[in-house]
């Protein structure tokens, strides 16, 4: 049974899910990793909601990525224009030690080139010119950058960092706390990642900087960890929205509440009526 196992992997086939179920999942899954990106209509917030928000935060999901190609200088730009609490980008180490932004590690996801940008050197990438993401047409240049380009974005429009560590090697963590410390924004960065791993790094490191775990789905092992830890709970909110109760379970602990991607008027409200003051958004516009 193992060696049958072994075999039906091998032919992208999970075992209990039938074929064509698994095919149709891997075939979302790559359209959502190497598909399009188009543009998308952004929303101002004044038309989306009539609540206070005067303690709500708003965070630019890799910039003002409904209109700008994502994770680029171009998209970082177009979002400090706004009144931003912070701008998100993802980000990982090349072979050479530089931290370059970019969502996925596959650089098919955004360009005609292939390969794993850890595997690459930022020499090698930045010779590389996006080919996808919203309104691509409009920023020929468009292309990898530095997180030290967006930092300095970040400090000239005093928006906060928000940095969603993708690389999952903990020992690559002291080179980007020294990029952190080297801009004096250590007190200031907003620090995510799916991997409890590289948080109980940063917290080693640095254990007042702010952190927060990512999930899909606010479990109990997730919440344990974040309480063990003094972490943030970022949750995504199409999930939680029907679960309130776990997103009061986050308050009772007095823990951070944020959550992802907020793009539509009925989805921020249900966050609001549930209390969360950090909402990360592709196209709602703060005022």
């Amino acid at each position: 049974m193992k060696d049958n196992k072994k075999t039906l992997a091998k032919l992208g086939f999970a075992v209990g899910i039938p074929a064509t179920l698994a095919f149709a999942a891997r075939t979302a899954y790559k359209r959502i990793r190497y598909g399009d990106k188009p543009a998308k209509e952004t929303v101002p917030v004044a038309t989306a909601t009539d609540r206070d928000l005067s303690d709500v935060h708003f965070t630019a999901h890799r910039g003002l990525s409904s209109i700008v190609p994502e994770n680029t200088i171009e998209a970082f730009r177009e979002a400090a224009k706004y009144n931003y609490y912070a701008l998100e980008c993802d980000v990982h180490c090349t072979t050479d030690g530089k931290w370059v932004i970019i969502h996925d590690c596959m650089l098919q996801s955004m360009a005609k080139e292939k390969g794993d940008v850890k595997t690459m050197s930022y020499e090698e990438l930045k010779k590389v010119k996006f080919t996808n993401g919203a309104n691509i047409d409009k920023y020929p240049d468009a292309g990898i950058c530095l997180v030290e380009e967006y930092i300095e974005i970040c400090k000239e429009a005093n928006i906060k960092p928000m940095i969603e560590v993708k690389d999952k090697r903990v020992d690559k963590v002291k080179s980007l706390l020294d990029i952190i410390r080297a801009y004096d924004i250590e007190n200031d960065v907003i620090l995510i990642s799916f991997h409890a791993s590289i948080l109980r790094e940063f917290k080693r490191l640095s254990p007042d900087m702010e952190l927060w775990l990512l999930v899909h789905f606010i479990k109990d092992e997730k919440l344990h960890e974040c309480i063990e830890n003094g972490f943030g709970v970022a949750f995504e909110a199409k999930r939680a929205v029907n679960d309130i109760a776990a997103i009061q379970n986050i308050h009772n602990n007095q823990l951070t509440a944020a959550c992802w991607t907020v793009d539509t008027p009925e989805l921020l409200n249900a966050m609001l009526d549930a209390g969360v003051k950090y909402i990360t958004t592709n196209a709602i516009i703060p005022e």
